[in-house]
């Protein structure tokens, strides 16, 4: 393993800080504080670790940055303009292109890549998704799933192979209405899909078909803590990197809450819920699977927790200052 770098993107500041994060004590480090040409919000580290993917929110633009093998420190590169502010940022496993929803100019951009990395004019823009909000493939690289918060669904999408988006034969589903789907993921093995609804601090589990890119209801878990009382706002959820653990923020409870997922039916069950940073907004976990990151969009905190690989139980470990509002956490290998 190389050097764990934790990237944490800070909109009022107008800046991305870089933290070198020690693997085996889980001792933080600066490493660089660097000021961005708009208010970055949304990250994706690529795959290979060599470039960091941003997108500038006021400015309605996606930038690349080179990262530095070693040191992970930052370099600027090339952006471009897209048409809607940028909230979420994922890209093809193969690294072609990247998908950036708009929450709120209600579209989507495909945004190709060069053969260095750096992103191109947008190739298509799809409309009339309001509130999109995430955009991820899924473990093959052909199905793009959208969620749309205002309108409870989740829109399916195939990827041909000249990096066109074509909506499925059976084009998108509908949740279950006032849930927000904020968030999807897919697991390592491509049979599910977790969807984050922020409006009511639920996840849905859903199983997934690859072959005609179909989903189908399965389970519904809340993450809000016991003897919550107000209105949920669920933000982050991320998987384990072994698949076993499932975590998910919510904002209005300053929590994380744990969930062991079944490797068979992909089902959820609540193992922990602990107090975080005030208002988590952003949270990834280290490749390595040992450690976990969340910043507090209101405290200007970051906070590292130990994961304990057998429980997914976390102990926290270092705090540290950020950058102002802090939006979208991301941890690389380098």
């Amino acid at each position: 393993m190389g050097q764990t770098v934790i990237y944490v993107s800070c909109q009022d500041s107008r800046e991305i800080d870089v933290f070198a994060l020690d693997g085996q004590s889980g001792e933080l480090a600066v490493r660089q504080h660097l000021i961005t040409d708009g208010a970055p919000s949304p990250m994706r580290v690529r795959p290979d670790a060599a470039r960091l993917y941003v997108g500038l929110r006021h400015e309605h633009a996606v930038q690349a940055f080179a990262i530095a093998p070693g040191s992970g420190e930052l370099s600027p590169l090339d952006r471009v303009r897209v048409p809607g502010a940028p909230v979420y940022l994922h890209g093809d496993p193969v690294l072609r292109v990247l998908f950036s929803p708009s929450y709120a100019d209600d579209n989507l951009s495909v945004i190709p890549l060069d053969a260095h990395g750096e992103p191109q004019n947008v190739s298509q823009r799809i409309q009339d998704l309001p509130r999109a909000h995430s955009a991820r493939l899924d473990q093959t690289g052909r199905w793009l799933l959208v969620s749309t918060l205002t309108t409870d669904a989740i829109h399916i999408f195939r990827l041909t192979d000249d990096l066109c988006l074509v909506p499925n034969d059976l084009p998108s589903m509908l949740m279950q209405p006032g849930r927000g789907p904020r968030h999807v993921l897919f697991s390592a093995d491509n049979h599910f899909v977790y969807c984050l609804n922020e409006l009511d601090g639920s996840i849905d589990v859903l199983a997934f078909d690859a072959q005609n890119g179909g989903l189908t209801f399965l389970q519904t878990v809340s993450l809000m803590p016991a003897g919550f009382v107000g209105k949920p706002w669920a933000a982050e959820l991320r998987l384990s990197p072994d698949g076993r653990f499932l975590y998910a923020t919510e904002r209005r409870s300053s929590t994380i809450s744990t969930f062991a997922v079944n490797d068979v039916s992909g089902l959820l069950s609540h193992r922990d819920c602990i107090l975080t940073e005030q208002q988590p907004r952003g949270m990834d976990i280290a490749p390595s699977g040992r450690w976990l990151a969340a910043a507090g969009e209101i405290s200007n905190h970051l906070t590292v927790y130990a994961v304990d690989l057998d429980s997914g139980r976390l102990t926290a470990s270092q705090r540290c200052a950020t950058g102002e509002r802090p939006i979208c956490v991301e941890i690389a290998e380098v």
